[in-house]
């Protein structure tokens, strides 16, 4: 009875600890909600990033695309703002890859402003040779740029890469990887008493004004810290690769005004960056000639401000002269007796350099005819043998060149042959070139159906999605090249589906067999090959009634797009799509105000002859 007894007491002592424990943490919780403020806006001087697991669910993203090439679209199929680039490196070609973030990215204006695409602008101007990547985005820190060199970049097998570091990557670094435990997390979400000890917001950098405070704050150098690991393992990755690092850091707005802030987070990052034997480009006496007009913010450059980071990269020791040196071309012209710059040559001087000896003044030459406009007959026909060259070089410079001079029109001779007879090359930068620029010759008319049928079949899927959609630009010419695009509508390549899908649409041929794989696309399909199965049936009209089903059970999937496109579809089908009628009185409370209207629409005409 008595140890009976004492466990009473310890079960009496214990509740009572526990309910005093309550109570005082109760009011704790209670007095610290009612000391505590609203949140205040942030400042404008408030640079803070992301937080990473609530925007990206993780540390890395990139855009989610099904990109082959063709339509030509802002994202590439690696998820990036940038061009498609073939995994093969072009013979004589030196890649170079640029890092960074939205401000390399070239947020708030054309990719074609970005600097990394300057610079390409700028490097082909002065010869061929150099490759030039894009590899950024929003968001991304130092570390989902060490992430995209590993994932994405490093499989180019590029010469250079060039990472651009903006001063908020430091805040972005220190304030997702100081992150209490998840349990802690969900407490200050939900406590005001633990937002009260914890101080959240005094444990972040709240902005990059704090990284010019001295004596250095301890967030400030453990954030330096964190950036000065990711440096060190992205130069790791690239010297085993036996590519070269280079770094820049990209300065704000303050610094290239008039009062500027001592350089002391730039200081610091240069120290790290020599110790370590990693070159800086330093970026800032171009931009401090701008002043203002190079930056729209803070850290984002206008376009002006862009050219001149790619000024400054170009200049780099980092992109070697002979990248993009025409030494050969200019000593065969001068040996010739021409002029031995591009622009005083003659176009026949030109022209019978591409029959030269040496490959490598019949590819500069190749380049050089590119750039002289308007095209002359004796430069297209010259650009032809270039086409048949031995040397995939010379090849790729002559389609090139042809693609630059092209005008919406075949090119006449032997060159629409020969370009064509190229989408089967051995190398993959000269098909690539070839139906880059058949694209920009015009190709699609009735002429060419029998031959891009033929093309769908190509091993390469950038060269079969090119074919695809430029049957579907001819559109009803092409009509006999739908049963060859209904084989591709189960391509093993997602992005070529989806273009043999609008393609069937565009063509409008509403045989049994193209409703049949529409309507199996659109009810089995993934990404936005299943919207576009529903906008191609649409444009069949009435042929696609098979499909009304699919279409109405469309109308209650998660997809707003589908949704709307399957309603959209039904009214222009007409009549014939009775079997829908109680899917679209349903759609008619859709969450969507478009949907709704598209489904009252389609009931209208549906219904109108009852």
């Amino acid at each position: 009875m008595k140890g009976a007894g004492g466990w009473r007491g310890w079960l009496v002592n214990l509740s009572l600890s526990l309910a005093v424990t309550v109570v005082v943490a109760g009011g704790a919780e209670a007095v610290a909600r009612w000391l505590e403020k609203p949140a205040a806006p942030r400042p404008l001087a408030d640079t803070r990033g992301l937080d990473w697991d609530t925007e990206w669910n993780g540390d890395f993203y990139v855009v989610k695309s099904e990109a082959v090439g063709w339509p030509v679209q802002d994202v590439n199929a690696d998820g990036l703002r940038d061009r498609h680039h073939p995994i093969e490196k072009p013979p004589h070609t030196f890649r170079l890859v640029c890092l960074g973030d939205s401000v390399t990215l070239g947020y708030g204006f054309p990719r074609e402003e970005a600097w990394p695409q300057a610079l390409q602008r700028m490097a082909d101007a002065r010869g061929p040779g150099l490759e030039a990547f894009n590899v950024a985005l929003l968001g991304w820190s130092t570390r989902q740029e060490r992430y995209a060199y590993e994932r994405i970049a490093r499989r180019y097998r590029p010469d250079a890469v060039v990472l651009a570091v903006v001063l908020n990557d430091l805040e972005d670094l220190h304030n997702n990887l100081s992150r209490p435990p998840p349990l802690l997390v969900e407490l200050f979400k939900r406590s005001a008493l633990v937002r009260r000890v914890v101080d959240a917001e005094g444990r972040e950098i709240r902005s990059i004004d704090e990284l010019y405070r001295q004596p250095e704050p301890a967030k400030v150098s453990s954030a330096f810290q964190k950036m000065f690991a990711e440096l060190r393992a992205l130069a790791d990755d690239v010297r085993q690769d036996g590519a070269r690092l280079a770094v820049m850091v990209l300065p704000d707005a303050d610094q290239v005004g008039p009062s500027p802030p001592p350089p002391i987070p730039e200081t610091r990052i240069d120290d790290f960056l020599r110790a370590e034997g990693v070159p800086v480009i330093d970026v800032q006496p171009g931009l401090r000639a701008l002043g203002p007009s190079a930056f729209m913010d803070r850290l984002h450059l206008t376009p002006l401000g862009s050219a001149r980071v790619a000024e400054a990269v170009l200049a780099a020791t980092i992109v070697p002269a002979e990248a993009t040196a025409i030494g050969p071309f200019r000593a065969a012209l001068a040996a010739a007796g021409a002029p031995p710059e591009v622009e005083r040559a003659s176009a026949a001087a030109l022209v019978a350099l591409v029959a030269d000896p040496s490959p490598d003044v019949r590819r500069e030459a190749a380049w050089a005819l590119g750039r002289r406009r308007p095209a002359t007959p004796g430069g297209v026909s010259a650009l032809a043998l270039g086409l048949a060259d031995g040397e995939a070089s010379v090849r790729l410079e002559s389609a090139r060149a042809l693609g630059a001079l092209a005008d919406g029109h075949p090119p006449p001779g032997a060159a629409y042959e020969r370009l064509r007879a190229l989408l089967h090359d051995p190398s993959e930068s000269v098909r690539w070139a070839a139906a880059d620029t058949l694209a920009a010759s015009g190709a699609g008319a009735a002429a060419d159906v029998p031959w891009l049928i033929d093309t769908l079949d190509n091993p390469d899927p950038y060269i079969r999605a090119f074919a695809a959609w430029t049957l579907g630009v001819a559109g009803p010419a092409a009509s006999g090249a739908a049963p060859a695009l209904v084989l591709r509508l189960k391509d093993p390549v997602t992005g070529v589906r989806t273009v043999a899908v609008r393609a069937l649409g565009n063509i409008g041929r509403g045989d049994p067999v193209v409703v049949a794989g529409l309507r199996e696309v659109l009810a089995h399909g993934e990404g936005e090959g299943r919207w576009r199965a529903a906008r191609a049936l649409g444009k069949l009209g009435p042929a696609a009634a098979p499909a009304a089903e699919a279409l109405a059970a469309a109308l209650s999937d998660r997809s707003e797009k589908l949704r709307l496109e399957a309603a959209m579809a039904l009214d222009a089908i007409g009549p014939p799509a009775a079997a829908a009628v109680s899917a679209l009185v349903a759609a008619e409370h859709d969450s969507d105000s478009d949907v709704r209207q598209a489904a009252q629409a389609a009931l209208r005409r549906i219904t109108a002859s009852r």
